[in-house]
């Protein structure tokens, strides 16, 4: 599982950096969490494919949607045939329409708004699941959950005890099929499969305040993605607008039991100070914590 920070920016880009994008490749998969601006552009600069397969939209405020009418154009232009599948809350998908129809027009391959609700599957797969959860910022606002499928390790040496052979009954029984030895026994996967291990989970907050339900959505994560805008000393303002500061984001992965903490959406006025982020940051959070600039990346790997 790969991920990278395509666009690290709160509000409005820089002349450096670029406004809300994470990028996510997984199990064949590329997507995105938000496209601000300019979005496709940096993916090739970072060596991210702008070919991605689905786009989440945490909300529907410019920083983080203004991306997509030049995505879906630029797909277009390339000769795009797969589908695209775009997801946003479940009250603004008109409104996604109209953004994609104002900018050029309907593309000729296959592009498909899906309206999402809070706490229910948004995307899922035989490998993963994306859930939504609610956020304190702006009316149908959210975060994301990306959370990997469980997995049971088959186990040869309890196999072969079993009396089987390596062979197509191997495949079976990884696939949750019983199946008979020579003799007429019957071997249930479960006889030969490892416990279940907990699969990988990366959270990305979007926007939004320290909360309660922030912190039972990032519960041990392995990566948390945290839209921490401000440093302690604009702790005021941070309240006052609907975000966080890098120390509130700390107590989040703390609290939460996190592995690993991205500070991300960092204000402008931050650019060039992002160590006092992250020395604000670590003394709340002993584990690690990168405030992320555009280009960054990480590679999740199981244990």
């Amino acid at each position: 599982m790969h991920v990278t920070a395509v666009g690290t920016s709160g509000g409005l880009p820089t002349s450096r950096y670029g406004t809300s994008c994470i990028h996510l490749q997984l199990f064949g998969d590329e997507i995105l969490f938000d496209c601000g601006e300019g979005s496709r552009q940096r993916l090739m600069r970072y060596d991210a494919s702008p070919n991605v397969d689905a786009v989440f939209v945490s909300h529907f405020y410019a920083d983080h949607t203004l991306g997509i009418p030049g995505l879906v154009q630029a797909l277009e232009m390339n000769g795009r045939d797969k589908p695209l599948d775009i997801y946003v809350p479940e009250q603004r998908t008109r409104r996604a329409h109209e953004m994609i129809e104002g900018a050029y027009r309907w593309p000729s391959y296959t592009v498909t708004v899906h309206g999402y609700s809070e706490n229910e599957p948004v995307r899922q797969t035989d490998d993963y699941t994306v859930r939504a959860f609610g956020t304190p910022y702006t009316d149908h606002s959210h975060g994301f959950v990306l959370q990997e499928t469980d997995r049971r390790e088959f186990i040869a040496e309890k196999a072969r005890a079993l009396g089987l052979d390596p062979g197509p009954k191997y495949g079976m029984l990884q696939n949750g099929q019983p199946v008979e030895t020579d003799d007429g026994t019957t071997v249930e996967p479960g006889d030969v499969l490892s416990e279940p291990r907990s699969g990988r989970k990366v959270v990305y907050t979007g926007d939004t305040r320290p909360t309660a339900g922030v912190v039972d959505a990032a519960s041990d994560a392995s990566l948390l993605i945290y839209s921490a805008m401000f440093t302690e000393e604009h702790a005021h303002r941070a309240r006052s607008t609907g975000h966080s500061t890098a120390a509130e984001a700390a107590r989040v992965a703390a609290e939460s039991g996190s592995e690993r903490l991205w500070l991300t959406h960092i204000s402008p006025r931050h650019e060039g100070d992002e160590q006092t982020l992250e020395t604000q940051a670590t003394a709340v959070f002993e584990n690690d914590v990168t405030a992320v600039r555009d280009g960054a990346t990480t590679q999740l790997t199981r244990e």
